[in-house]
């Protein structure tokens, strides 16, 4: 997401080398959206892939659709709304593919839940999909309980891409973890450093975290942003979604999501982030 347009603007030749970097510390799989910086990052990122065709076999690809932008092509109201139809994804996903220049990808995720969504009219188009190669694994992404539950018996949600941090736990208790762990599916966990107030002393969540987070790091032997990424890792089936451009930083993470956290450790954060205990 932070690429481009939304962060850190690089090139091509800098994308390509950031990948190979990420390739070399054991990551192999690249998230996309078709919004991301305003329609313009899978491009970005298939310029990276032509001039390294290489990493494109190395690399495990989930693609986003349904969010349409006030500024997205299309929308002629210019109003930000989801679009599940068929008929829109057909358009979404053809361009993802061309902008990115593959003919497939391993995982595809409907971006956010619409509530005009017909889910027999999905399986159908994602059936048509699969048969005809291009998509490999369908997933979700900011999908509650109930509406992965729409699936049932026509897909399987093979992932759910969620907010989840020690400032956004809610999904560890409204069944959303639970009920995407039952269908076999992985969670994704995106902004897993809450968005950076985790760290910051003079914030709410991050004045409650300071102590413990820096008597943990002292025990432990990891950085503050190391041991939020880790408590998010060591949900059983949880995937850590990094939103870094920077490849020290991509090192660091893969250290900290090595491990689990020692039992009493996690709920002693989650306990300092909730301030109180579990029941």
């Amino acid at each position: 997401m932070r690429f481009g347009e939304w962060g850190a603007r690089l090139s091509p030749q800098a994308v390509a080398d950031l990948l190979d970097a990420a390739l070399d510390l054991g990551i192999d799989t690249l998230d996309l959206a078709d919004i991301y910086g305003g329609h313009s990052t899978n491009a970005l990122v298939g310029a990276a892939f032509a001039l390294r065709p290489g990493l494109r076999r190395r690399l495990r690809l989930v693609a986003k659709i349904g969010i349409r932008l006030p500024g997205s092509p299309g929308n002629p109201r210019g109003v930000q709304h989801y679009d599940l139809s068929p008929e829109h994804l057909d358009v979404a996903f053809d361009e993802t593919l061309r902008a990115l220049g593959v003919e497939s990808v391993e995982t595809l995720m409907l971006h956010r839940p619409d509530p005009l969504l017909e889910p027999h009219a999905i399986a159908g188009w994602l059936q048509r999909q699969i048969d005809a190669g291009r998509v490999g694994a369908f997933g979700v992404s900011n999908f509650d309980a109930q509406q992965i539950a729409r699936f049932d018996g026509l897909l399987q949600v093979q992932a759910n891409q969620i907010e989840l941090s020690l400032a956004h736990s809610a999904a560890l208790e409204d069944g959303t973890v639970a009920a995407t762990h039952a269908r076999r599916g992985e969670v994704q966990a995106w902004s897993p450093l809450g968005g950076g107030g985790l760290l910051d002393a003079h914030a709410p969540a991050g004045g409650r975290l300071h102590g413990p987070l820096q008597a943990m790091s002292a025990e432990l032997g990891l950085d503050p942003a190391s041991l939020l990424l880790r408590w998010v890792a060591s949900i059983p089936s949880t995937r850590v979604v990094l939103g870094t451009a920077r490849r020290e930083r991509l090192g660091d993470a893969v250290r900290a999501c090595a491990d689990p956290l020692p039992r009493d450790a996690w709920y002693a954060l989650w306990e300092a982030a909730r301030g109180h205990p579990v029941p």
